[in-house]
């Protein structure tokens, strides 16, 4: 007893392969990277330029 109906392949599209974790998280800080959600954290250590020898100045 041969059903033509049970040999059929199945017709629902078979859903797309799951992305890989390691490239779903660098998609996840690529986009946090370009957007303006991240910001630089100000920094003391960075180079301000001030008057040299300003002591001198205030004397005279």
């Amino acid at each position: 007893m041969n059903r033509t109906a049970d040999n059929t392949p199945d017709t629902t599209p078979a859903a797309p392969p799951a992305e890989r974790a390691d490239l779903t998280a660098w998609r996840d800080r690529h986009e946090l990277r370009r957007s303006n959600a991240a910001q630089p954290i100000t920094n003391k250590r960075i180079y301000r330029r001030t008057t040299k020898h300003r002591k001198r100045d205030d004397d005279r």
